[in-house]
């Protein structure tokens, strides 16, 4: 199944997305890590320990709320939700080093993004097999230039949080959201009334005579 709505209206809009915030990832790494350093050796361990875990619950709290009040009520969805924030909250509690658990922060957006951009040539489960193989290679790829930056070095275990960062996007899109409600939620009656009527030959009349 074709995924017909989406986050970007062109597959070149959702790659120019996927290039510049993966460009951005990769030229904030070394911003982003003197910055934790500094506030590190201000504030303290327990402080950075604390923000690095608490700064998901306005996110999740905002998460909930889309759930509740754009998608379809749905008890198998609300427990795909739990059992997704539980997983979240497991992997944070097993990182001892407060910054790794930032990266879930870095890469569910690079999910979304690149979700919409494969989605206008994969389909079924093959958008979500491409989707993670690319989200693990640009985090490999994060890696590697970490490995040539004076006083950093490659770290394996950050590969592995990336890539369990996409492999929950991926599972709150298939299970809790749904293809057929992505990106935004529920479609309205006029949303609706327009996807029956793509890919008939008349189509664009069609559309054309329900707005």
């Amino acid at each position: 199944m074709a995924i017909t709505r989406g986050i970007f209206s062109s597959p070149a809009r959702a790659w120019t997305a996927v290039v510049l915030y993966t460009a951005f990832l990769y030229s904030t790494m070394t911003l982003a890590f003197n910055l934790y350093v500094r506030l590190y050796d201000h504030m303290g361990r327990p402080f950075m320990d604390r923000l690095m875990s608490w700064m998901y619950l306005p996110v999740v709290l905002a998460v909930l709320a889309f759930v509740v009040f754009f998608l379809p009520r749905s008890l198998g969805s609300y427990a795909a939700f739990v059992l997704i924030c539980l997983a979240l909250a497991y992997s944070l509690k097993y990182l001892e080093v407060p910054a790794k658990r930032f990266h879930f922060f870095q890469y569910w957006p690079l999910t979304f993004f690149v979700f919409d951009a494969l989605r206008f040539r994969c389909k079924d489960r093959y958008l979500y097999v491409w989707t993670f193989a690319l989200v693990t290679l640009i985090g490999l790829g994060d890696e590697t230039l970490q490995g040539m930056v004076p006083k950093r070095h490659f770290g394996l275990l950050d590969v592995v949080v990336d890539s369990v960062a996409g492999l929950l996007t991926l599972a709150f899109i298939g299970f809790v959201m749904g293809e057929e409600n992505y990106p935004w939620g529920r479609l309205t009656k006029v949303e609706g009334r327009k996807s029956k009527v793509e890919g008939h030959p008349n189509a664009d009349r069609g559309v054309q005579n329900l707005e």
